[in-house]
């Protein structure tokens, strides 16, 4: 084994995998698995070949599009192939492929032989060899049998769907039992599988430093376990049989491989039946055996007279279709010439369970497209599931287990027929196959090969006869003294020439030695073959054989003498029915020496064959009352016997005709029942498309009924004549429907609504006319609706009658009207907010992510020096350039965090006055969009006058002023997002106002501290002990007082839980009750305010799906505010919220009296 392996798998790892799929009945369901297991990224190109009616037109395209990501096409002629397409073959054509385009083809054969999976399998192996992979899922027949015989010959992968797991089973089993099939799995297994077959065969060979010996372990390793030797086997078929098992046991190393087979011996046992290449069938190359027919088998017959053996061996026979095929062959010729011979053909394989099949004899229906007719009825009876080769065929050919490279050869040969199985082997083992080929043909005998076969051995052992069909004939002129391998040779027998070269010793003793054994001290004896033919007589045998004059047959019943052909025959017969075993018979027996009894002794041996053996006692006086037959008296026996068989076979051949003529009638049936069994198998492919497609329908109208019930709409479809065709159970509103009421005119039927004009504008739609929507209201004047009219259309587009709905928009009406006047006074309110904005005293506005200003108030134009529109559009860095490196600062840093930087305290000129020092303070906050941080808004208030003032006086003005701002800023947030709130607009505007309202408290709470600090306990008692008394609330926690804006949005955060408290919880019902528990903690994380919220005795409550405005609000206040955190529990018990803010944050005062804000300033940059 001298080629590297890495070679032999060149280039085919980034070739196309073309995946030829065969179905038939149930099929849909099995490539759908199929179909799941495809990855976007696979190198696969599926086609999926079905037997379709040809008179409908195929859903599959249809039903596939929808579970499947990939491109499903139907093909049309000429189409390429691609990868990770899928392509459907339309109905009523049959499927070529040339390269990578596909060709439709018009059937040639009557529907009921048409066999399309075939065509196509064998035109993928022919164009794409390795490339090519078979799948053959569920169906009944057999097409595909063939096809995947192709596949596997051509070096291709094949997949049989498990009969277990396919709807039906006939063609799964049918291409399994061709023996071609690699692997049976589910439909789903197979796409990964196949998958890592190729990955790993593009990736195995470079991981492997020395392919040789990696192969050579591996065969070593299959030799010790088995027994059969695969070294002489081509390295790229051990490869991708190796690759194989790999793939199927998940193994990704070859040492890995190593040690499987190794530890596991049944691996070994796997190997060796995937290296087993079982690809054979009936006249495989039919112009071939044409050839051997017309050219090989006359020369062999024409030497043949009465009792000669027709001698015949195929070797690598497998399933035993090649060797039957023979058989027929020299059969039918020798019926032809007349010629009396016996046909002995031998059959030979070294895998086991392929030879029980051929012994079996028992083949599928798909047999009947390889056999010629005439065969097929003279050599096979027809049983309910496929053929059997009738008796007189079977008995011709014997099959054995042998090696052709192993076991010694059959000699005296006519003809050896191997096809197909040299091609396996390297250049050393087919020099030695022809070697075995030459030394077992007879003079004169002919040889038979593959098409991919030579007989080119050295020496020019064979002549050619028909070359083209690779026939050809053994060269006496290369005679020569053949130095066999030893485990070749054997004993030659003595009654013929041997040209086999003879041992030199026998069981450890010479040779000589041996020979001087059997003639003195072993008994007479005839050693008889499988067929009763003599093939050794014994030393002292000459006593009880005979030779007639002319030609001899060596037949045990010709040579034996008549007064022994008796009980040696009944012996044997009695040891062919017992199967076996000794048996042996006294017999009287006179001969010159005087008379005697002779003990024959019948033994059969392992091989088949059988040893006659006499035991010869001392001469006995004959006995007075010795009975002797009379020869007459038998020979009237025999003629008895012989007239009683001729009945016998008259009335068998009348039987015959009779079932000559049955069988005439039953192949007309079996004809119908082929016809049949297609537009059958047609159906059930269409049946399942149409199952499929109803079942979704049947989802789609669940679906649209489920859709129409959830949507409770008024719905009423008319049809063109404005009859009612169907209601939905809501139309009952407005329609005084009843069931009977279908197919009256919409204008027979009472309704709360004016049907003169749902008429008319029905009328208008029905005509042609465009979808229309009505307003209208009910005739006791209580509700308004819309009604929309549209065309109705059915499943081709055309208009098929009118549709409408009808929508209550009452409330509707009220909440636009409500939603008005709430709109109307939310302008109002951003117009006074946006007075405020212009109006403000302190420099406002906006900038974007190159730093420029996209708005300023008058202040900032003030500020700047500048006009308001002509900083709008200009950068920091023009505007302010002394100040801007700090601003810009700030800026990006609110862009990069999303947090406001707060209370920034500036120092320096303006453009206005450059010369007068000055110090701002500045807030800069983000701008949120759905995207991100849209601008960053900024607040700058001058702050140099303060500091000029009394410290008390500089922190009231600068509390109240920062106070003032941010209420203001509550204010418009609480207005701007009840502008957004869906809902009541009475009740968006009595919530805004009850929260302002609280706000407003809580103001008031702050304004009486001199707006330092509030206790905690008064800001509670404000919303819940005043409100619901101490019944119904508890409080408990140290004394503690909250900085201003703490106290802000912690009364914020109280008012909205009380209020929803009220509405849903607790405080919803009488016996609720609230308690609320503070305490300062620290966890490691520094020092936090923690306020606990517990609701009992209130309804059971679940957490909402969303957040609505007062959570929203209360995170805004805690979260944004504070960075603190709002953690909600829905408890059985009642609502749960753990809040949760900085120690320092919620109780520090903000600004302290003694504080110089302007040693505090940050300096200019």
């Amino acid at each position: 084994m001298t080629e590297k392996l890495s070679e032999v798998e060149s280039g085919a790892d980034q070739e196309l995998i073309l995946l030829g799929v065969g179905a038939s009945a149930g099929g849909l369901e099995a490539f759908q698995s199929l179909l799941g297991a495809l990855r976007p990224t696979d190198r696969f190109a599926l086609i999926l070949v079905q037997h379709l009616d040809p008179e409908h037109e195929s859903l599959l395209p249809e039903l596939l599009s929808k579970r499947t990501r990939l491109p499903v096409r139907s093909i049309s002629d000429g189409m390429e192939v691609e990868a990770g397409n899928i392509y459907l073959i339309p109905p009523a054509f049959g499927l070529d492929i040339r390269g990578r385009m596909l060709k439709l083809e018009e059937f040639e054969s009557p529907r009921g032989l048409r066999r399309p999976i075939d065509d196509f399998l064998q035109a993928l192996a022919r164009e794409h060899g390795a490339n090519a992979a078979g799948v053959i899922l569920s169906g009944t027949g057999s097409d595909g049998a063939n096809g995947v015989r192709a596949i596997k010959e051509a070096g291709g992968l094949v997949f049989a769907q498990d009969p277990r797991d396919a709807r039906y089973d006939g063609m799964p089993r049918a291409a399994i039992a061709t023996g071609a099939v690699d692997l049976v799995l589910p439909a789903g297994e197979m796409i990964s599988i196949l998958r890592d077959f190729h990955d790993r065969a593009s990736g195995i060979a470079p991981t492997i430093e020395s392919d040789a010996e990696f192969i050579e372990k591996v065969v070593r390793n299959v030799r010790y376990r088995t027994g059969h030797d695969f070294a002489g086997y081509k390295s790229g078929t051990l490869l991708r049989r190796i690759t194989l098992r790999m793939s199927v046991l998940g193994l990704e190393e070859p040492g890995d491989y190593l040690r499987e087979l190794v530890q596991n011996r049944s691996e070994a046992d796997r190997l060796f039946r995937d290296l087993l290449i079982n690809v054979t069938s009936f006249f495989r190359d039919p112009a071939a055996f044409e050839s051997l027919a017309r050219v090989a088998v006359p020369a062999i017959l024409e030497s043949k007279d009465r009792g000669d053996e027709v001698r015949i061996w195929v070797p690598g026979c497998s399933t035993g279709q090649e060797a039957y095929t023979v058989a027929m062959i020299v059969a039918d010729a020798m019926a032809r010439l007349d010629v009396r011979a016996r046909l002995c053909v031998f059959g030979t394989d070294i895998d086991e369970e392929a030879l029980a099949v051929a012994r079996r004899g028992h083949y599928p229906n798909s047999i009947a497209a390889e056999v010629p007719p005439e065969f097929l009825e003279r050599y096979f009876t027809p049983t309910r599931n496929g053929f059997e080769v009738r008796g007189e065929l079977r008995d011709a050919v014997r099959f054995s287990s042998q090696s052709l490279v192993k076991d010694p050869p059959f000699s005296r040969l006519d003809l050896v027929t191997c096809r197909n199985l040299l091609i396996y082997f390297n250049n050393e083992l087919q020099e030695l196959a022809q070697r075995v080929f030459h030394y077992a043909l007879r003079p004169g005998g002919f040889l038979m090969l593959g098409p991919s076969e030579t007989a080119r051995a050295e020496g020019e052992p064979f002549l050619d006869v028909v070359p083209e069909h690779r026939i050809h004939r053994r060269n006496e002129g290369a005679a020569r003294s053949l130095d066999l391998p030893r485990r070749f040779r054997g004993i030659s027998t003595g009654t013929e020439p041997s040209h086999e070269v003879l041992p030199e010793q026998v069981f450890g003793i010479p040779y000589s030695a041996a020979e001087a054994l059997l003639a003195r001290h072993v008994p007479a004896f005839l050693l008889i073959g499988p067929q009763d033919e003599v093939t050794r007589v014994g030393p002292g045998a000459e006593s009880f054989v005979r030779l007639n004059p002319g030609n001899t047959s060596l037949g045990i019943r010709s040579l034996i003498l008549p007064e022994l052909e008796q009980p040696v025959k009944r012996l044997l017969t009695a040891g062919a029915i017992a199967g076996g075993g000794y048996r042996q018979t006294r017999v009287a027996f006179a001969d010159p020496s005087g008379a005697r009894d002779v003990l024959i002794g019948v033994e059969t041996l392992p091989d088949g064959s059988r040893l006659v053996t006499f035991g010869a006692t001392a001469a006995v006086p004959e006995p007075e009352n010795r009975i002797v037959l009379d020869e007459a008296y038998v020979s009237q026996l025999e003629d008895e016997l012989e007239e009683a068989r001729r009945m016998v076979r008259t009335t068998v051949e009348e039987l015959e005709t009779s079932n000559e003529e049955l069988k005439s009638s039953n192949e007309e049936m079996m004809s119908m029942n082929e016809e049949l069994q297609s537009a059958n198998e047609e159906l059930s492919t269409t049946n399942e498309e149409l199952q499929t497609k109803l079942m979704e329908l049947a989802e789609a109208n669940a679906d649209l009924a489920n859709f129409m019930s959830s949507t409770q709409i008024a719905t009423v479809f008319l049809d063109r004549d404005l009859r009612l065709r169907s209601f939905t159970p809501e139309a009952a509103s407005w329609f005084r429907f009843v069931d009977q009421d279908r197919g009256r005119e919409i204008t027979d039927i009472r309704a709360r609504l004016d049907m003169g004009v749902v008429a008319e504008v029905s009328r208008r739609i029905a005509d042609g006319g465009a979808p229309e929507e009505v307003r209208l209201a009910s005739s006791d004047g209580e509700a308004e609706v819309i009604v929309r009219f549209a065309p109705y259309r059915n499943a081709s587009g055309d208009r098929g009658g009118v549709v409408f709905s009808v929508f209550d928009v009452t409330a509707v009406a009220r909440y636009a009207r409500a939603a008005e006047r709430a709109s109307a006074e939310a302008r109002a309110s951003a117009e006074e907010i946006e007075e405020l904005y212009l109006g403000s005293p302190g420099a406002m506005g906006l900038v974007d992510r190159d730093f420029r200003y996209l708005r300023a108030n008058p202040k900032m134009a003030e500020f700047s020096g500048l006009p308001a529109d002509a900083i709008v559009g200009r950068s920091i860095s023009e505007v302010h350039p002394e100040i801007a490196g700090r601003m810009v600062a700030s800026v990006r840093k609110v862009f990069d965090t999303g947090e406001p930087v707060l209370r920034q305290m500036v120092r320096g000129t303006t453009p206005a006055e450059p010369g007068v020092a000055r110090v701002w303070e500045v807030d800069w906050y983000p701008v949120h969009r759905s995207d991100g941080v849209r601008a960053v808004g900024f607040n700058v208030t001058d702050v140099t006058r303060l500091l000029e003032l009394q410290a008390d006086l500089r922190r009231i003005m600068r509390e109240l002023q920062h106070r003032v701002k941010n209420m203001l800023s509550n204010v418009i947030a609480l207005v701007n997002r009840a502008r957004r709130e869906q809902g009541d607009p009475q009740e968006i505007l009595e919530t805004l106002a009850q929260r302002i309202r609280a706000l407003a408290n809580t103001h008031n709470l702050l304004t009486a501290e001199n707006w330092a600090s509030t206790a905690l306990r008064d800001i509670l008692a404000l919303e819940l002990l005043n409100v619901y008394g101490e019944e119904r609330v508890m409080l408990r926690g140290p004394d503690m007082r909250l900085n201003a804006r703490a106290t802000l949005s912690l009364g914020m955060v109280i008012h909205e839980l009380a209020t929803n408290a009220s509405k849903y919880g607790a405080f919803a019902r009488p016996e609720g009750k609230v308690s609320v528990r503070w305490s300062r903690v620290d966890e490691g994380e520094g020092e936090e305010f923690r306020l606990v919220w517990q609701e009992s005795g209130g309804p059971a409550v679940n957490a909402p799906s969303r957040e609505g405005f007062g959570t929203q609000l209360m995170r805004s206040m805690v979260e944004g505010s504070f960075n603190g955190s709002i953690d909600s529990h829905w408890e059985p018990a009642g609502l749960r919220l753990v809040v949760a803010v900085p120690w320092n944050a919620a109780t520090e005062v903000d600004y302290d009296s003694d504080m110089d804000p302007l040693r505090h300033a940050d300096p200019l940059p």
